[in-house]
């Protein structure tokens, strides 16, 4: 739901700034919001993609803690934070994560992640790197890859958890 409003709303950015011109003063900034909004409907996705199979059937303790350790905290989207992340749940998990990532094209799918993390810190930061909207859609369109291969991952059938 949230991967397919933000992609909805990229395609609206990118209608807009072809009527506006990137020489328009608001074209900057509405490449920046784009930015914002793609990594972090990432990042809210990896995070809901772990967390609700994760406290699934689970006490309302572990609910809690997976809301304020995961759902709730603030974490950029980096391939190798998502696998640590795993880690901390399930090393097969981590394992599985990795092939799957590896058999899709890790070295494309770590770097358009990375590419939107760095994009976003540097303008949070006072910088001014600044991505196309055309490659902004192409690094969320990769993260999309990510997420797919995670809930995959995460919702597996293993013999060892039968």
């Amino acid at each position: 739901m949230v991967l397919e409003e933000c992609r909805e709303e990229l395609a609206s950015i990118k209608a807009l700034l072809t009527g506006i011109g990137d020489a328009a003063l608001p074209a900057p900034y509405i490449k920046k919001y784009a930015v914002i909004r793609a990594t972090g409907s990432i990042e809210t996705g990896f995070k809901q993609i772990i967390a609700d199979r994760v406290d699934r059937d689970s006490h309302t303790q572990l609910k809690n803690f997976v809301a304020r350790k995961i759902r709730l905290s603030s974490c950029n989207p980096h391939l190798d934070t998502i696998e640590g992340m795993l880690t901390e749940f399930d090393a097969q998990w981590r394992s599985r994560f990795v092939e799957k990532v590896a058999l899709e094209d890790k070295p494309v799918l770590k770097g358009a992640l990375t590419e939107l993390v760095k994009a976003r810190n540097s303008f949070a930061h006072g910088g001014a790197m600044e991505l196309s909207i055309e490659r902004t859609i192409e690094c969320f369109e990769h993260g999309c890859t990510v997420l797919l291969l995670l809930d995959q991952t995460v919702h597996e059938a293993v013999e060892d958890e039968a």
